[in-house]
């Protein structure tokens, strides 16, 4: 995703927000099955490792510290492939996490020296996207926990599927003044 706007990274900043914001005040039956939905593991987990090595692909040769890139490529793909038969428990939220801290990259790397334009950006990556992104990573089943609390009530749906949605309005309204 290299040469990203700030402009750009703020609208996928926003659609993500949106998304995530619009799938907690539907309670859509989504956020209960996806845990352990094969489905939701198999397209979110290909998304994670495709992202990664198109960046190990196309990352400058001194980060790969002198090491062949095809081999390591290959030996991530392998790797990576081998969690959906060894470790599927849970694959699908370790996946949206890493898919998330794939994204905050990006948005941090567009706003990389354009404060205060980036300070939104800044905001919602370290404090929604890396905060979660590694927690849930770390520790799947909080996700679970997490997600079960705040859809047992329509008033935490409300509040937290509305901060979504008034943080994806900022972002987009950050990205008219940018363009």
């Amino acid at each position: 995703m290299g040469g990203v706007t700030l402009a750009q990274a703020y609208y996928a900043l926003a659609a993500f927000l949106l998304l995530a914001g619009w799938l907690v005040v539907s309670d859509a039956p989504v956020l209960r099955s996806f845990r352990r939905s094969r489905s939701a593991t198999v397209l979110l987990g290909l998304v994670a490792i495709a992202w990664f090595a198109w960046w190990l692909l196309n990352i400058p040769e001194a980060d790969l510290a002198g090491l062949p890139r095809l081999p390591v490529v290959i030996g991530f793909i392998a790797a990576s492939l081998a969690t959906f038969v060894y470790m599927p428990d849970f694959l699908s939220v370790r996946a949206l996490a890493v898919i998330m801290l794939f994204l905050a990259r990006h948005v941090l790397d567009a706003g990389y020296r354009q404060l205060p334009a980036s300070l939104l950006a800044a905001s919602a990556s370290y404090g929604v996207l890396i905060l979660f992104g590694f927690w849930w990573a770390c520790s799947p089943p909080v996700f679970c926990r997490q997600c079960d609390w705040v859809l047992a009530t329509a008033g935490r749906r409300k509040v937290v599927g509305g901060l979504s949605f008034l943080l994806a309005a900022a972002c987009v309204a950050q990205s008219f003044r940018l363009a």
